[in-house]
């Protein structure tokens, strides 16, 4: 006998793919903070890690790596000169990250440098990238530009950098040429954070314009009205000074100097950051603030990611937080940064 089968309607398909689509409408979402969460647990691993790296590293060198000084002032260390790769021989000179790579299974990367490994840890899994800068490396113009580039940045005001607590109206630190013996480091370990290292950050995951994410590096990007902002986003060749790529927590005055306690202004004799003098106040309130990666944001001095809950910072004991963005400024992420500040801060401010 014939079969009276008969196939669908197109009211009857139309249905059916009206139903697939709210049905993966539904998924997505969830699918997405799956994703999320996983990538997030990830960077936290990350944070832990580079944690347990400083940690190690003052072990073993009994204080915390500074950023170091420009160039790494690598002519202090004989041939090959000025505007060379990093290297073991100048490693004093050279940035946190690069003093920490042998704590974070890549001695060999210590060793040999190139400009071509990514590395693994300092990447945060929730933002597309190569873990590279995207500026093509050129001998003598590109040297401190190019490599391996981190997602994440140190406390400035914990670990400084290798020209600090020099008088705030130094252009250029007396003497610093001269050697290590010239230079001016913390020389800070975690038992010397006076505020206690469960109150003190020591590194956290950094905010990024998302228009940086696929072409990470030291360059400018184009905002949505056309004109150009600095990423804020040096790889870990470049050390330094106000090297905002790789630190966060440096204040106007901070580029050569900072007081033991919480810095003050020499110009007016005021210390501590509780109350900044007026003409600071525009940059305390915008910079030192958590916010969320965004299209066409301002990454300078800013701790931030990508993720819905918060920034992930790992504090001085290695325990690791969610700051949650638009905490207040002056009452918990300056007091959150300083190391001897005396401050008291509450995180649900």
């Amino acid at each position: 006998m014939r079969s009276n089968r008969r196939g669908f309607t197109l009211i009857e398909l139309l249905v059916v793919i009206a139903i697939i689509a709210i049905l993966i409408g539904l998924l997505l979402p969830a699918v997405q903070k799956v994703r999320e969460a996983a990538a997030r647990t990830q960077s936290t691993n990350n944070v832990k890690q580079l944690a347990l790296a400083m940690h190690n590293y003052q072990d073993a060198n009994n204080e915390l790596p500074h950023n170091g000084v420009w160039n790494y002032a690598d002519w202090l260390w004989g041939p090959p000169w000025t505007n060379e790769p990093p290297r073991p021989a100048v490693a004093q000179g050279t940035s946190w990250e690069y003093k920490l790579l042998p704590y974070f299974e890549q001695q060999n990367l210590y060793n040999n440098w190139n400009y071509t490994t990514p590395v693994k840890v300092l990447m945060d899994p929730g933002r597309a990238a190569t873990g590279l800068s995207s500026i093509d490396f050129v001998p003598y113009s590109t040297t401190y530009s190019a490599g391996a580039v981190s997602d994440y940045a140190a406390n400035a005001m914990v670990i400084g950098s290798g020209l600090n607590t020099l008088p705030g109206t130094s252009s250029t630190p007396a003497n610093w040429p001269a050697g290590v013996n010239q230079w001016n480091p913390f020389h800070r370990t975690i038992q010397g954070i006076g505020d206690g290292s469960s109150n003190t950050v020591l590194l956290g995951l950094k905010a990024l314009a998302i228009q940086a994410y696929d072409k990470r590096g030291p360059y400018q990007f184009t905002l949505s009205n056309g004109t150009k902002l600095n990423t804020y986003d040096d790889p870990i060749a470049n050390p330094g000074p106000g090297d905002m790529g790789n630190c966060r927590g440096w204040s106007p005055m901070t580029l050569f100097w900072m007081a033991g306690s919480a810095p003050g202004n020499p110009v007016t004799g005021e210390t501590g950051f509780g109350l900044p003098d007026p003409s600071w106040a525009q940059w305390f309130t915008t910079y030192y603030t958590v916010v969320k990666d965004a299209v066409d944001l301002d990454a300078q001095n800013r701790f931030g990611g990508p993720y819905a809950a918060g920034s992930l910072m790992a504090m001085a004991d290695g325990s690791v937080r969610t700051v949650r963005y638009g905490v207040d400024s002056v009452k918990v992420v300056i007091p959150m940064l300083t190391p001897n500040g005396g401050e008291v801060y509450n995180l649900d401010n």
